[in-house]
């Protein structure tokens, strides 16, 4: 009886043990799931600060480059190849500016006439230019175009493949909403649009933009070769070839004016006053980035470089998109 009552015991002290020792784990766990919330938490609040930081230190860099150049921007200009780079702790923190004028802004398909936005017939034929070299169907786009003009300007009259609020307040779209009767403020806007997802976003994403404004220049200091088409819908007669040929022998100094550009390509004709290309910029990209131990965060800032209502020149954020936070 002596035996049978220790065996009792030593199987419910094991029990009692292992009890134990399950609690234990699953404390452990949850410790663990709550210390690495505790840590991702952490790192969103230290991100966000980081990025707003590396935010005001290049908005300063920008007003100061451009109070005393605005008319000159390449890509060997401190802008874009002095990079914001700091170390704190285990963690590292980088910022790098770019030019972001190179791409059509699909504002600038309207023009503000007459109290309300209006077709602007030429960028529309180098939206139309930039379509078809980029091999899309112009039927496509043409209705498309009336799709974003119906939705920019202040009318309810549809135009011939346009769309106006009856269709986006109607029975057939999720979620209801209204015309913007305003220029897009993000590219982003356009997934709305029923002639853009007929389209393709590939398209849009490659190479359209939204400004605040409806102007089209682009930066021919800062092209690259995956620009040659964006290049050569600019001018009614340029090929692709061409495009490529002007882009491979820019400078790295630039182009100072329309006279330098047009002394190093006689055989083209750049006419002052009727291109849509500049020498300098006035939208940018800022790509932060921080990382910490096996943590890394991502932020893409949008700035533009103009008036304010008192017509004063600064650099402001336009749009901002988050990775990884």
């Amino acid at each position: 009886m002596h035996y049978k009552t220790r065996g009792v015991v030593l199987i419910s002290v094991l029990l009692i043990v292992l009890l134990l020792s399950s609690i234990a784990v699953l404390i452990g766990n949850n410790y663990f799931v709550s210390f690495k919330r505790a840590q991702y938490i952490e790192f969103q609040s230290v991100s966000l600060n980081v990025f707003r930081n590396i935010e005001s230190l290049a908005i300063k860099k920008l007003n100061n480059e451009l109070r005393f150049n605005s008319k000159l921007h390449s890509k060997n200009n401190p802008l874009f190849t002095n990079n914001f780079v700091f170390e704190a702790n285990q963690g590292i923190v980088t910022g790098m500016i770019k030019d972001a004028s190179n791409c059509f802004n699909i504002n600038s398909i309207v023009v503000w006439d007459k109290n309300d936005y209006q077709p602007n017939n030429k960028n529309i034929e180098i939206f139309k230019r930039l379509a078809e070299l980029n091999e899309l169907d112009l039927n496509l786009v043409n209705e498309a175009i009336d799709q974003i003009i119906d939705w920019i300007d202040n009318d309810s009259n549809p135009r011939q493949f346009g769309l106006e609020d009856y269709f986006y307040s109607g029975p057939l779209n999720s979620p209801k909403e209204y015309t913007g009767t305003r220029l897009f403020h993000s590219v982003s806007e356009l997934k709305s649009i029923p002639g853009i997802r007929n389209i393709g976003w590939k398209f849009f994403n490659d190479n359209v933009c939204a400004f605040p404004d409806n102007s089209l220049k682009i930066n021919i200091n800062t092209l690259e070769i995956k620009d040659d088409i964006l290049l050569a819908s600019m001018f009614d007669d340029m090929s692709q070839i061409e495009a490529q040929f002007i882009i491979d022998n820019i400078p790295k100094n630039g182009f100072k004016n329309i006279a330098d550009l047009k002394e190093s390509f006689p055989s083209y004709q750049f006419e002052e006053g009727k291109m849509h290309v500049k020498f300098s910029s006035s939208n940018f990209k800022l790509i932060s980035t921080f990382t910490y131990d096996d943590l890394f965060s991502e932020s893409i800032s949008r700035i533009y470089y103009g008036k304010d209502n008192n017509g004063s020149n600064h650099s402001y954020i336009i749009s901002r998109i988050y990775n990884g936070i």
